[in-house]
């Protein structure tokens, strides 16, 4: 948020991290200025005038997704940081409208890709330490990027320590860090 809009840690509210949040998203998932209108209930042209602010403002995000379509387009497909493929012929295609759809797909196949790839090689990952364990604790869900357990209070530091280095196994020494929180309550809710 504070890189978004320009201001200091102390100046940065809910409703600015929201905003923040959508227009990080957004754009690298493809989001035009009519869906991010909508979405953040502003003008057309704000919301055009702030994807071309943070795209100005991080070059390296327009310089990956140029290079992302281009290379799709001309390959055909896209592969996740884990090698997983997907082909995308929609980027071929003479239709504008279905080539738009092929470049959100390229974009959002390797970002949503990645992420879903390392969730499931931290689930993997999770199980296999859980089950060398003499824990009672069992892993009952996976929700987008978050895993759901249900053990007894006693094992809390334990489970805390497996899963945090369970989570972050999957991406090694890339960068950024992957960074994990973990939330314990007698419900989801209070775990969040």
């Amino acid at each position: 948020a504070r890189e978004v809009f320009g201001v200091s840690d102390d100046e940065i509210d809910s409703g600015m991290r929201s905003k923040a949040k959508m227009i990080n998203y957004g754009i690298v998932y493809g989001l035009g200025d009519y869906g991010l209108a909508d979405r953040l209930n502003i003008s057309r042209g704000e919301a055009r005038e702030f994807i071309d602010a943070y795209l100005n403002r991080f070059g390296k995000i327009r310089h990956f997704m140029d290079q992302t379509v281009e290379k799709a387009t001309d390959e055909g497909f896209v592969t996740t940081l884990f090698g997983r493929r997907r082909n995308i012929p929609e980027l071929r295609s003479t239709n504008g409208q279905t080539r738009a759809m092929g470049e959100r797909l390229a974009l959002n196949t390797i970002v949503q890709g990645t992420a879903a790839d390392v969730m499931t090689l931290a689930m993997i990952e999770v199980a296999g330490a859980l089950a060398a364990t003499d824990l009672k604790t069992e892993m009952i869900l996976t929700i987008h990027d978050e895993l759901l357990f249900e053990g007894p209070k006693s094992e809390q530091n334990e489970l805390s320590e497996l899963v945090e280095r369970g989570m972050i196994a999957p991406w090694r020494e890339r960068q950024p860090p992957l960074a994990v929180d973990i939330g314990m309550g007698r419900t989801w809710l209070e775990a969040k």
